[in-house]
């Protein structure tokens, strides 16, 4: 199944990352592993939901954690890379705010039983207002994507190693596979393209990261000469 590639992929990533966050303590690192376990989270909402046929609860899951809250998240993670923290800081408290927000309106949101029938739910599957998924995914996607190619472009400016400015567009090209994925799915009826495009976007993401830090590792094992 499509979606379980996704949920194993982002609940992996989700942990490299945690780990990355308890050795260097960065912000933008916690918060990219929680956007990718929220990322893994809806992954496996969405497996259950093909496997099993889709219920209010799951497709809710599924919904909140990956139709709202994961791509706002990992838009922050970027935004917390490119401004100065106290900014950063104003950024996730409006990010909480919105997800509390969120989480009232999944919880008193009505799903519609025959839609939930399809295997992918299509538009109006739930009636949570339209500015919600708005606001998350559009501003998220926008950073998120336009972060790593903005960090891609300084990077190749700035003359860094050649993996990190690799790594960093596979990164931004993953994040656009995601964000295009959806935003063909719900303009074209084509819903099938959603759960192709995560699990696409994400193995990229995932990819470009690696890339990214395999100089890193590379530097940090060698010995050290007096």
């Amino acid at each position: 199944m499509i979606p379980l590639i996704a949920a194993a992929v982002g609940a992996t990533f989700a942990v490299v990352v945690g780990r990355q966050y308890m050795r260097r303590r960065k912000p933008y690192q916690a918060i990219w592993a929680l956007a990718l376990a929220m990322f893994g989270v809806a992954a496996a909402f969405e497996t259950v939901g093909q496997l099993a046929g889709w219920s209010d609860a799951t497709y809710k899951g599924y919904y909140l954690f990956g139709g709202l809250l994961n791509v706002g998240w990992l838009g922050i993670g970027s935004l917390l890379l490119l401004v100065p923290m106290r900014v950063g800081r104003v950024a996730v408290i409006v990010m909480v705010l919105i997800s509390l927000v969120s989480v009232v309106a999944v919880l008193a949101a009505h799903t519609n039983p025959t839609l939930l029938k399809a295997q992918v739910p299509g538009r109006g599957a739930i009636d949570v207002p339209g500015a919600l998924p708005l606001l998350t995914n559009l501003g998220g996607s926008l950073l998120l994507v336009g972060g790593a190619a903005y960090s891609a472009w300084r990077s190749a400016r700035a003359g860094a190693p050649r993996n990190r400015v690799l790594g960093l567009a596979i990164l931004a090209a993953g994040a656009f596979i995601v964000a295009g994925g959806h935003s063909y799915a719900q303009s074209k009826g084509v819903y099938i393209a959603q759960p192709v495009s995560e699990a696409l976007g994400i193995v990229a993401m995932f990819a470009g990261f690696l890339v990214i830090e395999a100089r890193r590792e590379l530097v940090s094992s060698k010995p050290r000469t007096a």
